[in-house]
């Protein structure tokens, strides 16, 4: 790859970057299991981001779980355009297609014949299962095959094309003995059943290849993952830069999950060989990474990231909706601890629950409020807390509300707030609790450690013991629980607002968009997509 530092001064000397570009920008912003359709720390970043940035026009491509899912954030007058696309729940991908008139459904289905298969994409889809499989990784050849498959799709039916006995002949001769051979001795036996389950999920996955991009300045993906395959195809594009914002490391959730997941061995090995090999190819393509924390660079460089590429850009909320207020109680009334967010196995609220339980040994008075609900999917997880709360004993110590009335109310509840998870980026609320001038007991995971350092406590995550420590020396000295809070809050307003995340974001866009627009009227300059300038000597 170039040195794009380099690139970046040649760009300087330019005369009037941006004096002379005057038409909006425009981001076609990538999400996956959050915004608009789902609420979380995610969405409220994406929702706060877009607001916030009223310069910029967008389009939102959404990828959601079912065709039902319906949005539950109102869209601004920026966006303009919503894209739902459905993972599941279609029986064919032209049915995200509503735009189609029957003759071009019969055309697109006719696009497809054998021996097009056979000789146009067969080929590319033998490498795609080879990259997947070998020891080294070669993100350039990755990406490479996956933009060249989504020009295949272009002009020829994705669904005829995915469904052919060609397809499933190559997949079946490719993967499960690529599987074979990259794990030896330790690979399971391969069953008919494990390898229609595996092809189903690649159909489901694949679909980003078919689904067409709009022509933007930036696109901008809110994850890596599936979303960031539309990134990974539109950095193909001569005139489009590829933004990649990382708020945890993508990958290492993607594996921790698939630690509890209950497929075939083959099944849990090719998830965590697409999760690698996709995350692998959106950073080598990516012409700016921005995770939300530190922490996560070691991660990213680790996978294939070059350094040049990362710039952090810390989330923060809206330091007018939390402020502290002033604990309202009764004389007598007992201390609280609040935890707040979703009810889900990454955020560990078993621990908290066995946190709770060591501490109402020595203290029974203190109540644990725990605000949040499960996502679709994760009620078996929040029955599998309550149960263990109800197992212990702690039905009058630990509760469950539901969402709170709003976040700043729930943290201004609470004499200190609780985080337990086992993995997280740049948690929301550990900075909103910390503008609420609430200190906070953390286990230190991602970004955590950067927020609390100097104003809160860290614990090691799935640690009871510790996080039950450490609440109980807040809950003894109350005097300390306050003066970490003031000093919370005093880093929160410097470090971590709302208007720094969107400033910098901001000024990434028009860097990026500049680099676009000169690129096309320059002919003489034209850096290749890799080689976007990126913000030398800037602390974002």
């Amino acid at each position: 790859m170039t040195d794009r530092l380099a690139v970046l001064r040649e760009q300087d000397r330019l005369d009037g970057e941006a004096d002379n570009i005057t038409s909006p920008l425009s981001v076609c912003l990538l999400t996956e299991g959050s915004y608009p359709h789902y609420r979380g720390g995610v969405s409220t970043w994406c929702d706060m981001l877009v607001r916030g940035t009223p310069e910029v026009r967008y389009t939102v491509i959404s990828l959601v779980a079912d065709p039902s899912a319906e949005p539950v954030y109102a869209l601004p007058e920026n966006v303009v355009e919503l894209q739902s696309i459905a993972l599941w729940g279609t029986g064919e991908v032209l049915e995200l297609h509503r735009e189609l008139s029957l003759r071009e459904v019969i055309r697109r289905k006719r696009s497809a014949p054998d021996r097009a298969i056979e000789m146009d994409f067969v080929p590319l889809f033998v490498d795609f299962l080879g990259l997947l499989w070998q020891t080294e990784a070669d993100p350039a050849r990755f990406v490479e095959v996956l933009q060249a498959m989504a020009t295949y799709f272009e002009t020829h039916d994705y669904d005829v094309t995915m469904r052919s006995h060609a397809v499933w002949q190559a997949f079946l001769d490719h993967s499960v003995t690529g599987y074979w051979r990259a794990y030896g001795e330790r690979a399971a036996p391969v069953s008919l059943s494990d390898a229609t389950d595996v092809m189903r999920l690649l159909y489901r996955w694949l679909t980003m290849l078919s689904i067409p991009v709009p022509q933007v300045d930036v696109v901008h993906a809110a994850s890596a993952g599936l979303a960031s395959i539309l990134g990974i195809v539109a950095a193909g594009r001569p005139d489009t830069a590829f933004l990649l914002t990382e708020h945890g490391v993508y990958l290492r959730e993607r594996l921790l999950a698939l630690t509890r997941s209950e497929g075939s061995p083959f099944d849990q090995a090719f998830q965590a060989a697409f999760a690698q090999r996709v995350t692998e190819g959106s950073y080598w393509c990516a012409n700016q990474i921005s995770p939300g924390s530190r922490y996560n660079h070691r991660w990213e460089i680790y996978v294939g990231a070059e350094p040049a590429t990362i710039q952090t850009i810390y989330n923060g909320p809206d330091p007018a909706e939390f402020t502290p207020t002033t604990l309202d109680r009764a004389p007598g009334a007992p201390p609280v601890v609040v935890w707040l967010g979703r009810i889900d196995p990454l955020k560990d609220l078993e621990t908290l629950v066995r946190a709770a339980a060591i501490v109402h040994d020595d203290m029974p008075e203190v109540q644990f409020v725990l605000y949040g609900k499960a996502p679709k999917g994760n009620e078996w997880y929040y029955e599998r807390v309550v149960g263990l709360r109800d197992r212990l004993g702690l039905q009058d110590t630990v509760h469950f509300p539901g969402y709170a009335a709003s976040a700043a109310a729930a943290y201004n509840e609470g004499d200190f707030v609780v985080l337990s998870s086992i993995s997280e980026g740049f948690p929301y609320s550990v900075v909103e609790a910390m503008m609420c001038g609430r200190t906070v007991v953390g286990t230190d995971v991602g970004g955590v450690s950067e927020a609390l350092e100097g104003c809160g406590l860290l614990v090691d995550p799935r640690h009871p013991e510790q996080m039950a420590r450490a609440c109980l020396q807040l809950l003894r000295d109350p005097d300390l629980a306050r003066e970490l809070g003031r000093k919370a809050r005093e880093k929160a307003l410097a470090q971590f607002s709302l208007q720094q995340c969107n400033a910098a974001y901001l000024a990434t866009y028009q860097r990026l968009g500049r680099w676009v627009k000169q690129s096309n009227r320059a002919a003489e300059v034209q850096p290749s997509p890799d080689s976007v300038p990126l913000a030398e000597g800037v602390d974002l």
